[in-house]
Protein backbone atom coordinates (compact mmCIF):
# COMPACT_ATOMS: atom_id res chain seq x y z
CA UNK A 1 0.00 0.00 0.00
CA UNK A 2 1.98 3.15 -1.31
CA UNK A 3 1.87 6.34 1.12
CA UNK A 4 0.27 8.99 -0.32
CA UNK A 5 1.14 12.94 1.25
CA UNK A 6 -2.02 14.55 0.79
CA UNK A 7 -3.19 18.16 1.52
CA UNK A 8 -4.85 16.76 4.42
CA UNK A 9 -2.16 14.49 5.64
CA UNK A 10 0.53 17.34 5.83
CA UNK A 11 -1.62 19.42 7.59
CA UNK A 12 -2.51 17.28 10.61
CA UNK A 13 1.17 16.30 10.17
CA UNK A 14 2.25 20.25 10.34
CA UNK A 15 -0.21 21.33 13.04
CA UNK A 16 0.83 18.27 15.02
CA UNK A 17 4.26 19.06 15.09
CA UNK A 18 3.54 22.59 15.64
CA UNK A 19 1.23 21.27 18.73
CA UNK A 20 4.70 19.73 19.95
CA UNK A 21 6.26 22.48 20.05
CA UNK A 22 3.88 24.75 21.96
CA UNK A 23 3.49 22.39 24.61
CA UNK A 24 7.22 22.10 25.11
CA UNK A 25 7.65 26.04 25.50
CA UNK A 26 4.73 25.58 27.68
CA UNK A 27 6.07 23.73 29.64
CA UNK A 28 9.60 25.01 29.79
CA UNK A 29 8.23 28.86 30.05
CA UNK A 30 8.96 29.62 33.71
CA UNK A 31 8.12 32.88 36.09
CA UNK A 32 10.55 34.15 39.01
CA UNK A 33 7.22 34.45 41.20
CA UNK A 34 4.30 32.78 42.69
CA UNK A 35 5.27 29.29 43.57
CA UNK A 36 8.07 28.95 41.38
CA UNK A 37 9.86 31.79 43.55
CA UNK A 38 9.39 29.46 46.98
CA UNK A 39 12.69 27.88 47.51
CA UNK A 40 12.16 23.96 48.25
CA UNK A 41 8.16 24.30 47.33
CA UNK A 42 7.33 21.30 45.53
CA UNK A 43 3.60 19.40 45.26
CA UNK A 44 3.97 15.46 44.84
CA UNK A 45 1.04 13.06 44.31
CA UNK A 46 0.16 10.50 47.32
CA UNK A 47 -2.19 8.23 48.10
CA UNK A 48 -3.73 7.84 51.62
CA UNK A 49 -2.60 4.58 52.72
CA UNK A 50 -4.42 4.92 56.50
CA UNK A 51 -6.48 7.50 58.15
CA UNK A 52 -5.03 7.33 61.56
CA UNK A 53 -8.20 9.45 63.36
CA UNK A 54 -10.88 10.87 61.64
CA UNK A 55 -12.65 13.98 63.74
CA UNK A 56 -15.02 16.06 61.22
CA UNK A 57 -18.41 16.14 61.30
CA UNK A 58 -20.87 17.67 58.34
CA UNK A 59 -22.80 21.01 59.42
CA UNK A 60 -25.81 22.53 58.74
CA UNK A 61 -24.72 23.84 55.56
CA UNK A 62 -23.57 20.39 53.89
CA UNK A 63 -19.95 21.19 54.16
CA UNK A 64 -17.52 19.08 56.39
CA UNK A 65 -15.52 20.48 58.72
CA UNK A 66 -12.90 19.23 61.58
CA UNK A 67 -9.36 17.68 61.24
CA UNK A 68 -7.70 14.09 59.78
CA UNK A 69 -4.42 12.62 60.62
CA UNK A 70 -3.55 11.23 57.19
CA UNK A 71 -0.71 8.65 56.68
CA UNK A 72 0.18 9.01 52.93
CA UNK A 73 2.58 7.39 50.48
CA UNK A 74 3.86 9.89 47.89
CA UNK A 75 3.84 8.58 44.46
CA UNK A 76 5.73 11.47 42.31
CA UNK A 77 8.55 13.99 43.52
CA UNK A 78 12.12 13.19 45.02
CA UNK A 79 10.73 11.23 48.01
CA UNK A 80 9.12 9.24 45.65
CA UNK A 81 8.02 5.68 47.90
CA UNK A 82 7.92 7.75 51.29
CA UNK A 83 5.14 7.57 53.46
CA UNK A 84 4.65 10.68 55.51
CA UNK A 85 2.14 11.51 57.97
CA UNK A 86 -0.26 14.80 57.35
CA UNK A 87 -2.06 16.78 60.33
CA UNK A 88 -5.08 17.59 58.05
CA UNK A 89 -8.03 20.65 58.92
CA UNK A 90 -10.97 20.48 56.67
CA UNK A 91 -12.48 24.80 57.05
CA UNK A 92 -14.98 26.66 54.41
CA UNK A 93 -12.75 26.66 51.41
CA UNK A 94 -10.79 23.34 51.83
CA UNK A 95 -13.47 20.63 52.45
CA UNK A 96 -11.11 17.97 51.57
CA UNK A 97 -12.41 14.55 53.06
CA UNK A 98 -9.70 12.08 52.42
CA UNK A 99 -10.33 8.12 52.74
CA UNK A 100 -7.88 5.42 52.24
CA UNK A 101 -7.15 5.26 48.58
CA UNK A 102 -7.62 9.13 47.77
CA UNK A 103 -5.31 10.42 45.85
CA UNK A 104 -4.27 13.56 47.20
CA UNK A 105 -1.87 16.40 45.71
CA UNK A 106 0.69 18.06 48.19
CA UNK A 107 2.01 21.18 49.31
CA UNK A 108 5.50 20.04 50.16
CA UNK A 109 8.31 22.58 51.78
CA UNK A 110 11.87 20.70 52.46
CA UNK A 111 14.87 23.39 51.76
CA UNK A 112 17.62 21.87 50.28
CA UNK A 113 19.69 19.43 52.79
CA UNK A 114 17.15 20.06 55.60
CA UNK A 115 16.14 16.88 57.76
CA UNK A 116 12.96 18.41 58.15
CA UNK A 117 10.03 19.03 56.20
CA UNK A 118 6.47 20.75 56.03
CA UNK A 119 3.46 18.81 54.20
CA UNK A 120 -0.31 19.57 54.11
CA UNK A 121 -3.09 18.27 51.89
CA UNK A 122 -3.29 20.66 48.61
CA UNK A 123 -6.22 19.48 46.54
CA UNK A 124 -7.57 16.25 45.24
CA UNK A 125 -5.84 14.82 42.19
CA UNK A 126 -7.83 15.27 39.80
CA UNK A 127 -5.69 15.29 36.48
CA UNK A 128 -5.80 11.85 35.53
CA UNK A 129 -9.42 11.52 35.70
CA UNK A 130 -9.41 14.65 33.33
CA UNK A 131 -7.63 13.01 30.78
CA UNK A 132 -9.42 9.32 31.13
CA UNK A 133 -12.82 11.82 30.82
CA UNK A 134 -10.94 13.31 27.65
CA UNK A 135 -10.40 10.47 26.57
CA UNK A 136 -13.85 9.20 26.37
CA UNK A 137 -15.24 11.94 25.07
CA UNK A 138 -12.84 11.93 22.03
CA UNK A 139 -14.04 8.58 22.05
CA UNK A 140 -17.79 9.42 21.89
CA UNK A 141 -16.86 11.40 18.70
CA UNK A 142 -15.76 8.90 17.46
CA UNK A 143 -18.25 6.26 17.95
CA UNK A 144 -21.08 8.51 17.32
CA UNK A 145 -19.82 10.68 13.84
CA UNK A 146 -16.47 8.47 12.78
CA UNK A 147 -14.09 10.23 11.28
CA UNK A 148 -15.54 13.50 11.06
CA UNK A 149 -16.17 13.01 14.92
CA UNK A 150 -12.43 12.58 15.41
CA UNK A 151 -11.24 15.36 13.05
CA UNK A 152 -13.39 17.02 15.27
CA UNK A 153 -12.05 16.41 18.52
CA UNK A 154 -8.39 17.22 17.01
CA UNK A 155 -9.72 20.65 16.11
CA UNK A 156 -10.37 20.53 20.75
CA UNK A 157 -6.82 19.47 21.39
CA UNK A 158 -5.40 21.95 19.31
CA UNK A 159 -7.54 24.79 20.63
CA UNK A 160 -6.17 23.62 24.10
CA UNK A 161 -2.97 23.59 23.66
CA UNK A 162 -2.81 26.66 21.97
CA UNK A 163 -4.40 28.38 25.00
CA UNK A 164 -2.71 26.60 27.66
CA UNK A 165 1.01 26.11 26.15
CA UNK A 166 1.37 29.33 24.08
CA UNK A 167 -1.01 31.97 24.88
CA UNK A 168 -0.60 32.00 28.55
CA UNK A 169 2.60 31.49 28.52
CA UNK A 170 3.35 34.39 26.26
CA UNK A 171 0.36 36.86 28.10
CA UNK A 172 2.55 35.87 31.80
CA UNK A 173 5.59 36.40 30.57
CA UNK A 174 4.80 40.16 28.86
CA UNK A 175 3.54 39.94 25.61
CA UNK A 176 0.54 42.22 24.18
CA UNK A 177 -2.85 40.22 25.33
CA UNK A 178 -4.95 41.51 22.79
CA UNK A 179 -2.71 41.43 19.71
CA UNK A 180 -1.36 37.95 20.75
CA UNK A 181 -5.27 36.55 21.52
CA UNK A 182 -6.72 37.67 17.89
CA UNK A 183 -4.00 36.15 16.39
CA UNK A 184 -3.96 33.04 18.21
CA UNK A 185 -8.04 33.39 17.34
CA UNK A 186 -7.27 33.18 13.95
CA UNK A 187 -4.79 30.40 14.06
CA UNK A 188 -7.69 28.38 15.91
CA UNK A 189 -10.12 29.28 13.46
CA UNK A 190 -8.07 28.46 10.48
CA UNK A 191 -6.93 24.94 12.34
CA UNK A 192 -10.13 24.21 13.91
CA UNK A 193 -12.48 24.55 10.55
CA UNK A 194 -10.15 23.13 7.83
CA UNK A 195 -9.77 20.02 10.48
CA UNK A 196 -13.49 19.38 10.73
CA UNK A 197 -14.01 20.67 6.75
CA UNK A 198 -11.55 20.12 4.81
CA UNK A 199 -9.72 21.86 2.24
CA UNK A 200 -13.00 23.16 0.44
CA UNK A 201 -15.01 26.45 -0.77
CA UNK A 202 -17.39 26.78 2.53
CA UNK A 203 -13.94 26.18 4.82
CA UNK A 204 -12.80 29.98 3.82
CA UNK A 205 -16.19 31.19 3.61
CA UNK A 206 -16.29 29.96 7.04
CA UNK A 207 -13.25 31.53 8.48
CA UNK A 208 -13.86 34.68 6.52
CA UNK A 209 -17.14 35.22 8.30
CA UNK A 210 -15.58 34.20 11.52
CA UNK A 211 -12.87 36.92 10.81
CA UNK A 212 -15.35 39.30 10.50
CA UNK A 213 -16.96 38.47 13.61
CA UNK A 214 -14.17 38.89 15.49
CA UNK A 215 -13.75 42.13 14.08
CA UNK A 216 -16.97 43.82 14.73
CA UNK A 217 -16.97 41.82 18.50
CA UNK A 218 -13.50 44.44 18.98
CA UNK A 219 -15.85 47.18 18.17
CA UNK A 220 -18.67 46.69 20.08
CA UNK A 221 -16.29 45.75 23.12
CA UNK A 222 -14.58 49.12 22.53
CA UNK A 223 -17.82 51.21 22.51
CA UNK A 224 -20.04 49.23 25.66
CA UNK A 225 -16.55 49.32 27.69
CA UNK A 226 -16.16 53.38 27.12
CA UNK A 227 -20.03 53.56 27.65
CA UNK A 228 -20.48 51.86 30.53
CA UNK A 229 -16.65 52.97 31.77
CA UNK A 230 -15.44 49.45 32.17
CA UNK A 231 -11.94 48.09 31.82
CA UNK A 232 -9.83 45.22 31.79
CA UNK A 233 -8.39 46.47 35.66
CA UNK A 234 -12.32 46.26 36.90
CA UNK A 235 -12.44 42.24 37.00
CA UNK A 236 -12.07 41.10 40.49
CA UNK A 237 -8.82 38.73 40.02
CA UNK A 238 -6.84 41.87 38.96
CA UNK A 239 -5.44 42.26 42.66
CA UNK A 240 -3.95 39.36 42.63
CA UNK A 241 -2.74 39.76 38.62
CA UNK A 242 -1.01 42.99 39.70
CA UNK A 243 2.70 41.01 40.75
CA UNK A 244 2.02 39.87 36.92
CA UNK A 245 2.36 43.13 35.93
CA UNK A 246 4.99 44.48 38.00
CA UNK A 247 7.13 41.73 37.30
CA UNK A 248 6.55 41.10 33.38
CA UNK A 249 5.11 44.91 32.54
CA UNK A 250 1.94 42.97 31.11
CA UNK A 251 -0.85 44.98 29.38
CA UNK A 252 -3.46 43.21 31.92
CA UNK A 253 -6.00 46.24 31.22
CA UNK A 254 -6.41 44.06 28.02
CA UNK A 255 -7.32 40.77 29.67
CA UNK A 256 -11.15 41.65 29.31
CA UNK A 257 -11.11 41.61 25.72
CA UNK A 258 -8.73 38.56 25.81
CA UNK A 259 -11.33 36.01 28.02
CA UNK A 260 -14.52 37.75 25.91
CA UNK A 261 -13.06 36.86 22.89
CA UNK A 262 -12.06 33.40 24.09
CA UNK A 263 -15.02 32.61 25.39
CA UNK A 264 -17.49 33.83 22.54
CA UNK A 265 -15.00 32.58 19.65
CA UNK A 266 -16.99 29.34 19.58
CA UNK A 267 -20.36 30.49 18.64
CA UNK A 268 -19.16 32.95 16.33
CA UNK A 269 -17.53 30.01 14.66
CA UNK A 270 -20.81 28.33 14.82
CA UNK A 271 -22.90 30.83 12.96
CA UNK A 272 -20.18 31.34 10.62
CA UNK A 273 -20.17 27.34 9.67
CA UNK A 274 -23.94 27.14 9.64
CA UNK A 275 -24.70 30.11 7.32
CA UNK A 276 -21.54 28.70 4.98
CA UNK A 277 -22.96 25.39 5.01
CA UNK A 278 -26.37 26.27 4.25
CA UNK A 279 -25.06 28.13 1.10
CA UNK A 280 -22.75 25.59 0.02
CA UNK A 281 -25.82 22.94 -0.06
CA UNK A 282 -28.56 24.63 -1.50
CA UNK A 283 -25.98 26.10 -4.23
CA UNK A 284 -24.79 21.69 -4.57
CA UNK A 285 -29.17 21.28 -4.85
CA UNK A 286 -30.20 24.16 -6.68
CA UNK A 287 -27.21 25.10 -9.20
CA UNK A 288 -28.93 27.87 -11.02
CA UNK A 289 -29.13 29.52 -7.51
CA UNK A 290 -27.94 33.57 -7.92
CA UNK A 291 -26.79 35.95 -5.22
CA UNK A 292 -30.07 37.10 -4.36
CA UNK A 293 -31.78 33.75 -3.26
CA UNK A 294 -28.92 32.20 -1.57
CA UNK A 295 -28.18 35.31 0.49
CA UNK A 296 -32.22 35.72 0.91
CA UNK A 297 -32.19 31.72 2.01
CA UNK A 298 -28.97 32.43 4.01
CA UNK A 299 -30.52 35.16 6.26
CA UNK A 300 -34.38 33.39 6.89
CA UNK A 301 -32.12 30.38 8.09
CA UNK A 302 -30.04 32.86 10.73
CA UNK A 303 -32.58 34.46 11.85
CA UNK A 304 -34.15 31.33 13.47
CA UNK A 305 -30.23 30.40 14.04
CA UNK A 306 -29.19 33.19 15.76
CA UNK A 307 -32.56 33.69 17.63
CA UNK A 308 -31.67 30.56 19.29
CA UNK A 309 -28.25 31.29 19.99
CA UNK A 310 -29.23 34.38 21.74
CA UNK A 311 -30.84 32.32 24.56
CA UNK A 312 -27.53 30.05 24.63
CA UNK A 313 -25.26 32.61 24.70
CA UNK A 314 -27.06 35.64 27.34
CA UNK A 315 -27.93 32.24 29.53
CA UNK A 316 -24.24 30.88 29.43
CA UNK A 317 -22.76 34.06 30.70
CA UNK A 318 -25.97 35.01 33.44
CA UNK A 319 -25.32 31.31 34.41
CA UNK A 320 -21.28 31.93 34.99
CA UNK A 321 -22.65 34.77 37.16
CA UNK A 322 -25.45 32.91 38.91
CA UNK A 323 -23.64 32.87 42.55
CA UNK A 324 -22.70 36.62 42.39
CA UNK A 325 -26.40 37.53 41.86
CA UNK A 326 -27.55 35.36 44.66
CA UNK A 327 -25.19 37.11 47.34
CA UNK A 328 -26.47 39.75 45.94
CA UNK A 329 -30.06 39.05 46.66
CA UNK A 330 -29.45 37.61 50.33
CA UNK A 331 -27.78 40.92 50.94
CA UNK A 332 -31.02 42.90 50.32
CA UNK A 333 -29.20 44.88 47.74
CA UNK A 334 -31.21 47.63 45.67
CA UNK A 335 -32.03 47.17 42.15
CA UNK A 336 -31.05 50.38 41.85
CA UNK A 337 -27.52 49.68 43.07
CA UNK A 338 -27.55 46.05 41.31
CA UNK A 339 -27.72 47.90 37.85
CA UNK A 340 -24.76 49.99 38.63
CA UNK A 341 -22.39 47.29 40.11
CA UNK A 342 -19.20 46.55 38.01
CA UNK A 343 -19.87 43.27 37.77
CA UNK A 344 -23.03 43.47 36.04
CA UNK A 345 -21.87 45.76 33.88
CA UNK A 346 -18.76 43.47 32.88
CA UNK A 347 -21.66 40.49 32.52
CA UNK A 348 -23.62 43.13 30.00
CA UNK A 349 -20.36 43.78 28.00
CA UNK A 350 -19.50 40.18 27.83
CA UNK A 351 -23.21 39.36 26.37
CA UNK A 352 -23.44 42.43 23.80
CA UNK A 353 -20.03 42.63 22.28
CA UNK A 354 -20.59 38.64 21.86
CA UNK A 355 -24.06 38.78 20.82
CA UNK A 356 -23.68 41.41 18.47
CA UNK A 357 -20.78 39.96 16.63
CA UNK A 358 -22.51 36.57 16.66
CA UNK A 359 -25.35 38.44 14.92
CA UNK A 360 -23.35 40.96 12.09
CA UNK A 361 -21.52 37.72 11.55
CA UNK A 362 -24.65 35.47 10.40
CA UNK A 363 -25.25 38.79 7.05
CA UNK A 364 -21.74 38.99 6.59
CA UNK A 365 -21.11 35.09 6.12
CA UNK A 366 -24.33 34.94 3.58
CA UNK A 367 -22.76 37.51 1.43
CA UNK A 368 -19.23 35.76 1.36
CA UNK A 369 -21.47 32.58 1.10
CA UNK A 370 -23.66 33.79 -1.65
CA UNK A 371 -21.06 35.46 -3.75
CA UNK A 372 -18.90 32.55 -3.96
CA UNK A 373 -21.95 29.78 -4.67
CA UNK A 374 -23.87 31.89 -6.55
CA UNK A 375 -24.74 31.32 -10.04
CA UNK A 376 -22.04 32.53 -12.42
CA UNK A 377 -19.36 33.12 -9.99
CA UNK A 378 -15.61 32.50 -10.34
CA UNK A 379 -14.55 30.40 -7.84
CA UNK A 380 -13.49 26.74 -8.45
CA UNK A 381 -12.86 23.84 -6.15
Amino acid sequence: MQFKLTKDVLFFLMTSIGMVVMVVYGINSHIDFGFNALIGVTFPTGRVVEVVSDETTIDETGLRMGRQVLRVELLTGKRRGDVVDIQHTLFIGHSVHAEVGSRLVLYFEQFEGAAHYFVRVHSFERATAIYVIALLFIGLLGAVFGKAGLRSAYGLVFTFVVIIFWLIPMIVSGGPPAVLTVLMSLLIITVSLVAVMGFEKKTCVSILGTMIGIGFYGIFYVLISHALNISGTHVPEMASLAVIGFTTHARLGELLFCAILIASLGAIMDVAVSIASVTAELSESNPDAGFKMLFRSGMKISRDLIGSSANTLILAFTGSFLIALILFRTDNVAYDMLMNQVNIGIEVLRAISAFAAMVLAAPATAVIGSHVYGKNHHFKN
